[in-house]
């Protein structure tokens, strides 16, 4: 297709047509803003998963976090549902509301308690990473000194997340805790919001043995919007899709933006904090901007451009994401 204008048409076409399924909004320690939701709502989106816990805070916080979401969609029913299935999502797709669920980035939120699992999963959390960057009771993160895996403490949890049906999620974690995190679960394993070391060395992007390693559980990679190297755009997005694709076929990829207001507060928040975000290779992150919500039609328009079927680019908004969801999700 070689008329640019025609080309952008059918993008938007597609993308006002398909699922929008976004794994990762951070929401929590004061990060939420009025217009937050009713941008992403506007913008096209259909479901996404909001952030209420990571490892710094316990299941106390995460409680307080839910509630304030439950209240939210109580205020708003005409805008907003909490989702526990699929088929709600679809619904509210239909109905021209935003689906919402939960995800904890960490597994310090249910306190060392295996049996909160469940608990959480029935309030609505249908994913949890491993570990936030820093070691915990379950491995290693992403930046820890060491690379130790999956503890004992570990590999009982995953399968109990198995068991209840909530997604296991390796973003953030370290190398070896995804790695031995895959070979135990029995459920298609995620990374939620990360993108491929491969085309840009971050600590927080993941390699091509743990990208095929999830895809031999039958799991999904959000692609984020952030850590693509000196310039977050859906260019350089597509160029992280493109290298998945190529490697574990395009069924495997949906989106994570991992999207952040407050540009210049995460900065802050990374530089503030050296051993949570260590440097590279001795130098400063750069510094970039994060996609925007309404920027992502251009990722179907990049896509197109490079020869993907309107499929393909349907199953990486957000088809690819429900069918491990209906997998998963009991």
């Amino acid at each position: 297709m070689d008329d640019v204008a025609e080309l952008q048409s059918k993008a938007r076409d597609i993308f006002r047509d398909a699922l929008v399924w976004d794994t990762t909004l951070g929401w929590l320690m004061g990060s939420p803003h009025p217009e937050t939701l009713p941008r992403f709502r506007a913008a096209g989106f259909n479901h996404i998963s909001l952030t209420v816990g990571v490892d710094l805070l316990g299941p106390e916080i995460v409680l307080k976090e839910m509630g304030a979401v439950y209240a939210m969609c109580a205020r708003e029913p005409d805008k907003y549902v909490l989702a526990s299935d699929v088929a709600a999502i679809d619904a509210a797709k239909k109905a021209g509301k935003l689906a919402l669920t939960f995800n904890l980035q960490g597994t310090n939120g249910v306190g060392g308690n295996i049996e909160l699992v469940e608990i959480f999963y029935r309030l609505g959390v249908r994913s949890m990473l491993l570990a936030y960057n820093k070691k915990n009771l379950v491995g290693d993160g992403c930046t820890e000194r060491t690379d130790g895996g999956l503890s004992r403490f570990g590999v009982s949890l995953v399968k109990e997340m198995n068991r209840v049906g909530m997604l296991v999620d390796g973003s953030h974690s370290g190398y070896r805790t995804t790695m031995d995190a895959m070979e135990v679960a029995e459920a298609p394993f995620i990374f939620s919001h990360s993108s491929a070391y491969a085309v840009f060395p971050h600590y927080r992007n993941i390699k091509d043995d743990q990208i095929l390693a999830c895809a031999k559980t039958g799991g999904v990679i959000g692609v984020c919007g952030l850590w693509h190297d000196t310039k977050a755009s859906t260019e350089t997005m597509f160029r992280h899709i493109d290298h998945i694709a190529q490697l574990i076929g395009v069924e495997h990829i949906g989106l994570g933006l991992d999207y952040v207001r407050e540009r210049e507060v995460f900065w802050q928040y990374v530089r503030a904090d050296t051993d949570l975000w260590p440097l590279i290779d001795g130098k400063p992150h750069a510094e970039t901007d994060f996609v925007q919500p309404e920027e992502l039609v251009e990722v179907a328009e990049h896509m197109l451009r490079h020869g993907y079927t309107d499929e393909q680019v349907r199953g990486v908004l957000g088809e690819n994401f429900r069918r491990v969801a209906a997998q998963v999700w009991k």
